[in-house]
């Protein structure tokens, strides 16, 4: 937080809890953005929970990620009760207008459309863009795209992105199944997050070993993901806002972004 707030005794009237010394190196001032959380004293975030590294289930069936770990980070500043709720992705922002969840954090990016209608914090997380295609691909260049085949989610940036470089849709639901319409012959390429490409080559070498990427961030646009709340919610949003701030300024953020990415993407 940027400045420290100070409580020595505050007397609530009308039943309200007396509060005391609350230390603002720690948590968010303010409680009146509780109330609009969709559930009392929690943070319901939606995700998709198949979108690795960003959040996916380990071997005991957790879920985890480098979105459920900033969620809860962001929960506990606000002293809420992290809630995450899975979907797939084209029923996300669905999920926002239908007060399914109090935000999104998909690693979701900016756009006209979605600046409209929908609040978005700080960019928690940035990196480039990459076409994936197979080896023996004809395609060597971002132009070369059109007229070809990508497993895209079509409502997705990446999606809007293969579509403005003439590629025909392939419906995907996430990164792992474009890989394996890829791999089949079902579709010719996809764009995505180079992190998420990062963590899948790392996970699946031989598979990867078959593949290989073309540098399209300046088609396609760099990836800043932000968490994406509805536009009414302005005192959560800036609750959020501030608890970012303070997991960045702590080394919150760098860690998390290092454990799942091995070096910090949050600058």
């Amino acid at each position: 937080m940027n400045k420290m707030l100070k409580i020595t005794a505050v007397t609530l009237t009308a039943g309200l809890v007396t509060s005391a010394f609350v230390p603002a190196t720690t948590t968010v001032a303010a409680a009146s953005y509780k109330s609009e959380v969709k559930t009392k004293g929690t943070l319901t975030i939606g995700l998709e929970g198949t979108y690795a590294p960003f959040s996916y289930r380990d071997k005991q069936g957790n879920l985890v990620g480098y979105d459920v770990a900033v969620g809860k980070a962001i929960a506990k500043q606000l002293k809420l009760k992290p809630v995450f709720v899975t979907t797939k992705f084209d029923s996300l922002v669905a999920g926002l207008d239908t007060n399914k969840y109090d935000l999104v954090l998909n690693n979701m990016s900016k756009n006209a459309e979605r600046l409209k209608k929908y609040g978005f914090g700080t960019a928690y997380l940035n990196t480039g863009a990459v076409l994936v295609v197979k080896k023996s691909s004809s395609i060597k260049t971002a132009a070369q795209l059109k007229n070809h085949t990508a497993a895209q989610t079509a409502e997705s940036n990446f999606g809007q992105a293969a579509k403005k470089l003439g590629a025909t849709i392939v419906a995907s639901p996430g990164f792992s199944e474009s890989m394996t319409l890829i791999e089949s012959g079902k579709a010719d390429a996809t764009i995505n997050d180079d992190a998420a490409w990062g963590v899948y080559k790392k996970a699946n070498p031989k598979q990867a070993k078959k593949l290989r990427t073309i540098d399209v961030t300046k088609q396609a646009g760099a990836s800043k993901a932000y968490p994406m709340l509805n536009k009414k919610d302005k005192k959560l949003l800036k609750a959020v806002k501030k608890a970012e701030k303070h997991l960045k300024n702590n080394g919150t953020l760098t860690k998390i972004s290092k454990k799942y990415f091995t070096n910090d993407l949050t600058k």
